[in-house]
């Protein structure tokens, strides 16, 4: 929780009706200026709330929760966004039937504040997963596939057994996109997942948001995020090995455009970003380009050919 008062009792109320001695609730006050963490403990007194003596960010909160929370299965929810009704009995009923490793489900989109639909809808269904719902999948590719086709690696559509989180994974303090470098490398041991096709999270997109701006370090943290990957993956298939690699493409390829329309010291990191695909895509460039003629798309082969 930081600077979140204004937007806490709304979350708080989705979780109320749906609570039991069976869910723990912890919350990490992040040195938050306001009274968030008074209000927790006024409106959920079941809930811990623990107080950080100065501010550090959401990775090292998030960091925190993971070392706090005593509960089998893990979820993270931010502080401004709703749970829907009946998803944590729907969450339970997944449990009991399969007993994942990992549950992943939807969520939607909605605007906090003025909206037209020719530019932004006030609610979205985001899927989160492409492949099969409502079955238990143990095929690592499957998983993996599926993940980096969608690309929402928000903690938010991941629920985690915690038994399988490896010890030494963490966020990654001060940066941003830290839910881009954990959450695909946490795939890697969760051989146990089902998804649900269900909207179980609000994400509420308000102004002043923390990725509202990629500026140059933001940038690089998103380059960042995958770094290193490829050395990490275990031996899979040609379609998964391409998925992930496309993936890598389009976070290098957007990365680039805006680097070259913040022009002036954002341009000091083409060169890293490019290493940085190299070091993550499973596929080195000219393998990629290969794949794309390959699987027919023209235009995205054409496209990559001329910027790598």
């Amino acid at each position: 929780m930081y600077r979140v008062e204004a937007w806490l009792p709304a979350c708080i109320d989705s979780l109320c009706g749906q609570l039991d001695d069976s869910v723990e609730v912890v919350f990490v006050d992040d040195a938050s200026p306001d009274g968030s963490a008074a209000l927790a403990t006024a409106l959920l007194p079941q809930a811990r709330v623990i107080r950080e003596p100065v501010n550090r960010g959401v990775s090292a909160a998030r960091n925190r929760l993971l070392d706090a929370a005593r509960g089998d299965y893990l979820w993270f929810i931010d502080p401004d966004d709703l749970l829907e009704p009946g998803a944590i009995a729907q969450l339970k009923a997944v449990i009991a039937e399969h007993r994942p490793d990992l549950v992943t489900c939807d969520f939607r989109v909605f605007d906090d504040g003025p909206s037209t639909t020719s530019t932004k809808p006030r609610h979205r269904h985001i899927t989160s997963f492409d492949g099969p719902a409502g079955m238990l999948m143990a095929d690592v590719n499957q998983r993996l596939r599926g993940l980096f086709a969608r690309g929402q690696f928000h903690p938010w559509s991941k629920i985690v057994r915690r038994s399988c989180w490896p010890a030494g994974l963490r966020f990654p303090e001060g940066r941003v996109f830290e839910d881009m470098a954990v959450y695909p490398r946490l795939a890697l041991h969760t051989p146990r997942h089902v998804h649900v096709a269900e909207v179980w999270v609000a994400y509420r997109q308000r102004a002043g948001s923390l990725l509202g701006h990629l500026d140059a370090k933001r940038l690089d943290d998103w380059t960042a995020a995958l770094d290193g990957l490829a050395t990490e993956l275990p031996p899979l298939d040609d379609d998964t090995r391409f998925e992930i690699a496309h993936f890598c493409a389009r976070t290098l390829l957007r990365a680039r455009r805006r680097r070259q329309q913040l022009g002036g010291e954002a341009l000091a990191g083409l060169r890293t970003d490019a290493e940085r695909f190299d070091h993550s895509s499973p596929l080195n460039r000219r393998e990629l380009r290969s794949a794309y003629f390959k699987r027919g798309r023209w235009l995205r082969a054409l496209q990559w050919w001329r910027s790598a």
